[in-house]
Parts: C-alpha cells; structure tokens; sequence
C-alpha cells in the first residue's frame, strides 16, 4: 500500500541466500531481510529506532538531571478539523515551532531562564477532527527554574506560540490547550505522570516513541494504527490517509535535538543514522531458516509473519511448523540451524 520503493522491499527483500528466525530475551525477529530505516512509515524499523532514540534520549536527560540541570516536559499542538490537509497544518506546526526556538525572545530566556536547547517529536493522530499534529519535546536548562520564573516562563512560551500560528495563518487556539509546560522531577511519582502516558520504560520512550502509542480514544487513530486497520479492513478511506500521511510527511524531521544539545550531554556515544539503527542485527538464538520459496510465500499473506513470530515466542520450533502448515506454506523451505550450515558448506 505504499508509495516509498524502499518501504515496500522492507522486511520482504532477501540480503542473502534465506530469511532467519532468532529470539532474543524471548523476543522473536526476522533476521537477513531489508530494512527501510523509515522512522515515520515503517512499523518494523520505526520500532527498533525509537527504542534506541529512547534509550538516547533517557540517559542524556538523566545525565543532566543527575549534574543539576533543570528538565520540563512541553506539548505544543494547534486546532483542527476534518477539512485541515495535513501538509498544511503539520507545515505551520513546524514553522511555529521554529519560531518558539529562535530570534531575540528566545536568546533572552537563553540567557535568563538558562536555557541549553530542546529534544522534540513530533507526533500525529487523526480522529473526528481530522489530522492533528503536535509536538511533544522536553526543553533543558542549566539548573531548575524556580516557581515564579516557571510561571513567567511558561506565559512568554504560550504568548509567543500563539502569535506564532496566527502568523502562519492558524487560528491562536486556546489557553491551557495548545501549550503545556511541566517540571520533570527526580522522584518517581514526579517522572511517573509522564512515563505512564506511554511506555513504562522511561521519558526517554514518551518522548521518542511518542507516534508510536496507541490512542486512548477508540475514534482517534495513529497513522500506524491506520495502516493496519486497512490491512484488516481494507477500506479505501484508510489507504487514502495513508498516502497522505506518507506525502506531507516526506523530508520532515519526526525527532530532533537542538543544535550541538546530543554532543553536549552525550559526547561519549556514537550517533548512528536510522538506516544504521534499523539495519543493526540485534543478535539471539537462531531457531529456523526459511529459503526464498518459502519465505515469499510466507510474505505474501497479510498477518502470517507476525503469526509466526507469535508462535515461535509461545512454542518455539513447534509453534512455527504449526504457523507455516496452518497458512499453508508448507515446511518444505524450512530448515533447522545445522541444516542451514551442512547446505552453506555443501
């Protein structure tokens, strides 16, 4: 269903001469298939990114909490309904953040509030409203802002966001609504309020994973979610929102640091592309290899390469032998591990 070349040969195009199935820490995954590196359209590599993002994201925050600086959880969005397209207003959401970040306000909280730069996401749902795009970021500061300063901080952030959209042509939304501000604090009921949002692993996940959640209202849909309901459902109306999702977002940043902000606080850790993120083998057990007639086979059927995976997680050699006979593959281009090696050295 995609329009992305890259997109459609992930996870199905062969790198070698078969397809293998290793569990890692009881996870099962596909191993020696292509990956696309696609951080806002691929279920798979977005997955395997945004973990390693959290991770990044997690420890460099720690990091700057733990030396005294000062951590604050912000939401920017903007108002919207059913005939908004979503180029245009993830286009102004873009525009008004960069507007948030830069030009003289900002260099006077730089200097006032000690500002040191932002990690953000951007996020998108559609529901009975339509698209809606917002950005979740966590801005940092030398040290903790008072209450008072908070205050005062948060009125010129929401001030100058306002005026931000209504000068890309939006509306100025509402107060309280289109920007929040919160202090991250060290005590776990503090950094509970937004880790419980959504992963239980940490800001580091709310932050970098945050397209990636399910939505708490049944009639509000992340674009994943979107993807595969089309695929259970098929209906035409999904594929469109799909390809329009997958056209306003192209060449847009779904996950960005400020300016020198990752070599600041994480200057001992290498920093990888997402293409080179995605195609890291993670390394585990290998149960099976499957050969290409096979594998093709397997996916070709909506829902069989999960099912399998399901299956080799539960029981293991048995629960794949049941997968590939119950969707009719046949086990005919499945072998064990010291199969696999005595065909290698044939």
């Amino acid at each position: 269903m995609s329009e992305i070349d890259r997109c459609k040969r992930c996870g199905r195009d062969l790198l070698g001469g078969a397809a293998a199935i290793v569990v890692n820490e009881g996870t099962a995954h596909f191993s020696g298939v292509e990956t696309c590196g696609r951080l806002w359209l691929c279920p798979v590599c977005a997955a395997k990114i945004r973990a390693r993002r959290g991770d990044e994201i997690a420890e460099a925050v720690g990091r700057h909490m733990s030396n005294g600086g000062g951590a604050y959880f912000a939401t920017a969005t903007l108002s919207h309904d059913q005939g908004d397209a979503l180029t245009a207003s993830l286009d102004v959401l873009t525009k008004s953040w960069r507007a948030l970040a830069s030009g003289r306000a900002y260099k006077d909280e730089q200097e006032r509030f000690g500002v040191l730069g932002n990690i953000r996401a951007t996020e998108i749902t559609h529901g009975r409203h339509g698209w809606h795009p917002h950005i979740h970021a966590v801005i940092l500061t030398a040290a903790e802002v008072d209450v008072l300063n908070l205050c005062d901080w948060f009125g010129r952030l929401d001030a100058r966001w306002s005026r931000a959209l209504v000068r890309y042509g939006w509306t100025p939304g509402l107060l309280g609504r289109r920007f929040t501000l919160y202090p991250v604090t060290r005590s776990p009921g503090g950094l509970a309020a937004y880790v419980t949002k959504v992963q239980e692993s940490g800001l580091g996940n709310e932050i970098a994973r945050s397209d990636m959640k399910g939505t708490r209202r049944k009639t509000s849909r992340t674009p994943l979610q979107i993807l595969a309901d089309f695929g259970t459902d098929g209906l035409a109306a999904d594929l469109d929102l799909w390809h329009e999702y997958e056209r306003a977002t192209a060449g847009k940043s779904a996950l960005r640091w400020s300016r020198g902000l990752r070599a600041l606080l994480l200057p001992d850790v290498d920093e990888q592309t997402d293409e080179e993120i995605a195609a890291e083998e993670v390394g585990g057990d290998t149960v099976a290899y499957l050969l290409p007639h096979t594998w093709y086979r397997l996916a070709d059927i909506p829902g069989a390469q999960s099912a399998v995976l399901d299956a080799v997680e539960s029981d293991g050699w048995e629960g794949l032998i049941r997968v590939l006979v119950g969707y009719r593959v046949g086990v005919d281009g499945l072998l064990a591990p010291d199969e696999w090696a005595n065909q290698e050295h044939v």
